[in-house]
């Protein structure tokens, strides 16, 4: 069994400061099984997929860079920082091959959060943006080895729409072996951002 918590990162807010305040945190329970997400347009469920992407540091063809856009903004201020924590329950005796970044909580039952801090360091630049990635349910346990980021490692598969517009739209890599019913080229040309 997963979870994920999400605060203060796009459309989620923060959990209660005192009492009577609203939660807009996110705390999802994510079932072994296949997860579904369905929702109106700009309801959070890419939000949902880009949180997972941060905290386990998906591996993808695209380069995902935290932004000022990526914390929340509140009816005061832009938020600044964020965190988002995956946690993995319920874990087989090969899956706890991990033991020094496991958390046992009073009754025995053994977990692995890896959770996500950043942090906006100047507002006028954008791209500044401190990222700390460890394990423990607040952050505060080691961090995450290469040995252990290889276990977790996952893809994210980008959906076809995405690369069928972005070839449409003249980013692609000008492959004629593309078609809707067949996957994007895997030779793809790289830009360079100049922000």
């Amino acid at each position: 069994m997963a979870w994920l918590y999400t605060e203060s990162f796009r459309i989620f807010g923060s959990s209660p400061q005192k009492s009577g305040d609203p939660d807009t945190s996110l705390n999802l329970e994510l079932s072994p099984a296949t997860n579904v997400l369905v929702g109106e347009n700009d309801n959070g469920k890419t939000a949902i997929i880009d949180a997972i992407r941060l905290c386990l540091l998906t591996t993808g063809s695209d380069f995902y860079r935290i932004t000022c856009g990526d914390f929340h903004v509140g009816p005061d201020a832009r938020a600044g920082a964020f965190k988002i924590t995956c946690g993995f329950k319920d874990l087989t005796t090969e899956e706890q091959a991990v033991l020094e970044l496991l958390t046992s909580d009073g009754d025995g039952n053994i977990a692995l959060y890896i959770t996500a801090n950043s942090e906006l360091m100047d507002p006028l630049r954008p791209h500044r943006v401190s990222v700390t990635t460890r394990t423990g349910r607040d952050g505060q346990g080691p961090a995450l080895d290469g040995a252990a980021r290889e276990l977790l490692k996952a893809t994210y598969l980008r959906l076809l729409r995405d690369a069928e517009a972005e070839l449409s739209s003249g980013r692609g890599c000008g492959c004629r072996r593309f078609s809707p019913v067949t996957r994007p080229c895997v030779r793809r040309a790289r830009t360079t951002s100049t922000r």
